[in-house]
């Protein structure tokens, strides 16, 4: 019969030998380590396009006035694995010990990559093809905020003191354009063999890109996000945890369903008019798997009319600082 093996603690606590059960829990909590990354605020709000639209250009439009356009010598980034690079980028300038300059990041082979982003080697030629989008790639975007203030606080715009004398509409225009990077570079092996081997990669995020992030970054549960297998559940998932940092106690906040559907899966003009509902619903089937699988805290309610949902302040799934989890990076 095999020995049962006895820890140091259980040595100090009567000798009590630790059970093969215990040691499994152990194990099982060392693997599930949870992972944080971060993603750009903006980009829970707008984001890139769910699939290969083979154009250098993709715009959209998202809540609160943004719009956002991606260009790109060839093909703008798209689809889940253009969303864990762009994570994976975020969470490097975000950690980044110098600010507002150029971060630069190395692998020496494409596995290393691959594992950092805890993918298997299956997925280097869907990586590394969302890395050739970002090559020279970078995104535009503009907002639009439309508040209503007292005349007065405009009163040097106007000549001989004849301001509005009462509340005036006035329009926030933001503007930005930002690459992604500023270098990239790798080495082809050709060996002879069909398939070529590629390696020494280096990698340098642009100073405007890293200074975004690390103003306006969000944490996020990687594990949770890499495991969400659809592009919109992904952006659904970072938006709730996002959203849910400016949503005050008793003080829901309800989002119409034309909003949703306008911000995660929009329709064309020439769209049936079912079209809305129906991606409406496949929205709210995220938000429930995502609820049931992965954010068991989230607060949210469906209207019974079908005219949108409701969120409610929820505990937040993830701190900058908490000690469930580990970085993407730290293990490179």
């Amino acid at each position: 019969m095999a020995k049962k093996k006895i820890s140091k603690k259980d040595e100090k606590n009567d000798n009590l030998p630790m059970q093969m059960d215990d040691l499994f829990v152990v194990e099982k909590a060392r693997q599930e380590k949870k992972v944080m990354a971060y993603i750009p605020s903006f980009f829970t709000t707008a984001s890139l396009p769910f699939r290969n639209v083979n154009s250098p250009i993709f715009v959209r439009k998202g809540s609160n006035g943004i719009t956002l356009k991606l260009t790109a010598p060839e093909n703008v980034p798209y689809g889940r694995y253009g969303r864990l690079l762009l994570s994976l980028f975020t969470t490097h300038a975000v950690l980044s010990k110098e600010k507002d300059s150029a971060v630069f990041i190395q692998y020496s082979k494409l596995g290393d990559l691959l594992k950092e982003l805890q993918l298997p080697k299956s997925r280097g030629k869907d990586v590394k093809e969302q890395l050739d989008c970002f090559v020279n790639a970078s995104f535009a975007f503009e907002q639009k905020i439309k508040e209503l203030k007292a005349g007065y606080l405009f009163q040097d715009l106007y000549e001989d003191g004849n301001y509005p004398k009462k509340d005036v509409e006035v329009t926030t225009v933001s503007t930005g354009n930002i690459r992604f990077t500023t270098a990239v570079q790798y080495k082809e092996i050709d060996d002879g063999s069909k398939s070529n081997k590629v390696g020494a990669f280096k990698i340098i995020l642009s100073p405007e890109f890293s200074s975004f992030c690390q103003a306006h970054a969000v944490p996020i549960d990687y594990t949770v996000y890499k495991d969400i297998d659809s592009a919109a559940g992904k952006d659904i998932y970072a938006w709730l945890v996002y959203r849910n940092n400016g949503i005050k106690e008793n003080e829901p906040v309800f989002i119409p369903k034309e909003k949703l559907v306008e911000q995660f899966l929009p329709v064309g003009d020439e769209s049936h008019p079912k079209q809305l509902t129906t991606n409406y619903n496949r929205i709210l089937e995220q938000i429930s798997e995502i609820k049931n699988k992965y954010y068991p805290e989230l607060k949210v309610s469906f209207d019974q009319t079908g005219s949108g949902i409701t969120l409610y302040k929820s505990p937040t799934p993830i701190l900058k600082d908490d000690t469930r989890y580990a970085l993407i990076t730290a293990d490179i």
